[in-house]
């Protein structure tokens, strides 16, 4: 990614192997059958990874636009596009400065993605989503808890007030940026929000990865 005075980062995807990468979201069937009905065709898909979710909701008979920020992952999805011969608009770009003119989609879905900034970049992120949706357009959205195990885990690495940078795993190096409700609703203060849910999984171990699930109207 492009530096716009923040910090980000993206996943390699290259040497990502896991079948659970390649099964859409359980959150995308309820949806897929909520947006057809409203008659919202037009999706963006902002962070795809290998695509899982853009694959499950162009089969369902959307035109589906798809976006990531990680080069490796724009290529196997580009890859995955061809084999099966769909017609998914695949792009490389920044999610900070997205590639569309203003009032472009019917809805934006993003999950576990654009946390991936500090404060001042999911700010910027939101202002984007907001305006490629169309008037009475629908965002779905999931956003990092401030209750998660690593959040409270890494508390010595914050750059700022909600963000951390990981310090193992994965996502080694990578900005994570982390809210309460509160901070939900200031960040989606411009939109009309539908429903906001709390996820919480507890693990073997204890720790525990908390989220909020989010869908909003502008």
């Amino acid at each position: 990614m492009e530096n716009v005075n923040s910090i980000s980062g993206v996943w390699d995807w290259s040497n990502v192997n896991d079948d659970r990468w390649l099964k859409p979201e359980s959150v995308v069937y309820p949806l897929s059958i909520r947006w057809k009905k409203e008659s919202k065709n037009n999706i963006l898909d902002l962070g795809c990874g290998l695509g899982r979710n853009s694959l499950y909701f162009y089969e369902q008979g959307f035109k589906v636009t798809t976006v990531d920020g990680s080069p490796s992952a724009i290529e196997k999805f580009e890859a995955i596009c061809k084999q099966k011969d769909y017609k998914i608009d695949v792009r490389l770009c920044d999610m900070h400065s997205l590639p569309f003119e203003n009032s472009t989609f019917d809805a934006v879905f993003s999950f576990h993605v654009i946390y991936h900034t500090d404060s001042k970049g999911i700010k910027k992120v939101i202002s984007e989503i907001e305006r490629v949706l169309k008037s009475d357009g629908e965002l779905f959205v999931t956003l990092n808890s401030k209750n998660n195990t690593s959040y409270l885990k890494n508390i010595n690495h914050k750059i700022d007030e909600n963000t951390i940078i990981k310090q193992e795993g994965i996502e080694k190096g990578l900005p994570h940026y982390y809210v309460d409700e509160q901070e939900v609703k200031e960040l989606l203060r411009n939109f009309d929000i539908q429903r906001l849910l709390y996820v919480e999984d507890i693990r073997k171990d204890g720790s525990r990865s908390s989220h909020y699930y989010v869908l909003a109207r502008k």
